[in-house]
């Protein structure tokens, strides 16, 4: 596993991500609308998917792979894994955007800096799967590329139900 492979997924994955996000913006929908929407009672809307995606940055980074606190917990306790979404919740396109920004920069920043040595060390995570760094690394990009494409079957769910060609 090398670093600058790990860098070229995550650049994909977040350019996929940030694709559909652009694709839903300039649709001519009310994105608001659009990102609250879900395709079944208790399903997860737009927003949350995305949103998840930044959570899921902070938590990997600063919980699994520094051992320190999370640095949002507020968002990491309503965007995190196992987390029900809620219809109070639904974080606009900017906010989206920005917290996925600001949570890839020090990801980023960790590919770049971590050393053949450490991609191989394993980690135990809470459940006692043992787990590299660098497959923990590859799991993150795969688990926004996840998110991205139930953003997208969402969307189409969306317009489907909305009459939208």
């Amino acid at each position: 596993m090398d670093k600058q492979t790990l860098l070229a997924m995550t650049d994909f994955s977040r350019a996929r991500l940030l694709a559909i996000l652009d694709t839903i913006e300039k649709s001519g929908q009310d994105v608001a609308k659009v990102l609250a929407w879900r395709p079944g009672p208790g399903r997860a809307h737009i927003g949350w998917q995305a949103m998840h995606c930044a959570a899921t940055h902070d938590r990997y980074l600063n919980k699994l792979l520094l051992n320190k606190p999370v640095d949002d917990e507020a968002i990491c306790t309503a965007f995190g894994g196992g987390s029900t979404p809620s219809d109070a919740d639904v974080p606009t396109l900017v906010a989206i955007r920005e917290k996925l920004a600001k949570n890839l920069v020090p990801v980023k920043a960790y590919i770049q800096n971590v050393t053949t040595e450490e991609l191989d060390k394993m980690l135990t995570l809470p459940n006692g799967t043992q787990r590299g760094v660098g497959e923990s690394i590859v799991l993150l990009a795969w688990h926004e590329a996840h998110h991205q494409g139930q953003i997208h079957l969402t969307w189409n769910l969306y317009k489907a139900a909305h009459g939208i060609a």
